[in-house]
């Protein structure tokens, strides 16, 4: 700061425009470091998938899975030759080029005949093929993007 002659800078205004630029640094920094990675903005959304190898068992035409992605929180629901139905949160474990491994936690539902709890865990790749628009789960699909 530029103060007019005669009068003294003090040391607390020292101190607060010291205190100041740190706060601004900090800020920065912070809002740098808050990019959103551009493939968990590709997976936000819901994604479809059918399965048709099913049509020759009898009574079941196809596997339908829809996974959903909602900023950190997740939901899949699959029907009709295995049932499942679970939702819970998501955190990324991994990265690496073109697909992110995925910790769900605080689970809620049930995976075929297994009950899930808010305690279980479980991990999920997920490959993203943007020219494509779409996503491979675990190595299933290509899941296409129902909603976005």
């Amino acid at each position: 700061m530029v103060f007019p002659a005669g009068v003294k800078r003090s040391r607390r205004t020292t101190v607060g425009t010291c205190l100041w630029l740190l706060v601004c640094v900090v800020l920065v920094a912070g809002m740098a470091s808050c990019k959103k990675d551009p493939r968990l903005s590709f997976i936000q959304g819901v994604w479809f998938y059918k399965d048709e190898h099913l049509k020759n068992f009898p009574g079941e035409s196809a596997q339908v899975t829809n996974w959903e992605f909602d900023n950190g929180y997740f939901s899949v629901y699959s029907c009709c030759f295995t049932e499942v139905n679970f939702s819970g949160y998501y955190s990324v474990s991994g990265r690496e080029g073109d697909q992110l491994n995925l910790e769900l936690f605080n689970l809620e539902g049930q995976n075929g005949s297994m009950a899930l709890r808010k305690n279980d865990t479980t991990t999920i790749t997920v490959e993203i093929d943007p020219d494509s628009d779409t996503l491979l789960i675990n190595g299933d699909g290509p899941y296409s993007r129902f909603s976005p």
